[in-house]
């Protein structure tokens, strides 16, 4: 199971994503500052972006690998709604956020 700071990580990713309407590369993500509150190895910042992109809470650009992700159009309704927070989603606040 994810650590706290593994869900803190992930969150502020999402919300750094989220700032933006088109994809936005990893290594500008990085410089966010809700992710540089963490501060967290640049490996494992790209474990949590793509723990986030087989959840499909990230989606990759085509061309890019999986350097450049937009936010799934579904999570980005649900923070337009909840201004700017993200989801209650299991990926993002552990197993017991769903209960």
């Amino acid at each position: 199971m994810a650590s706290n700071k593994q869900f803190r990580i992930r969150r502020a990713i999402v919300r750094a994503v989220y700032d933006y309407s088109c994809g936005q590369d990893f290594a500008a993500v990085l410089c966010a500052p809700g992710l540089l509150l963490e501060n967290p190895q640049t490996e494992t910042a790209f474990a949590e972006w793509r723990i986030l992109i087989e959840a499909g809470i990230l989606i990759p650009l085509p061309g890019y690998g999986e350097n450049v992700c937009k936010l799934d159009p579904g999570i980005r309704r649900q923070m337009d709604a909840r201004s700017g927070v993200p989801p209650v989603h299991p990926v993002l606040f552990g197993p017991e956020a769903m209960t």
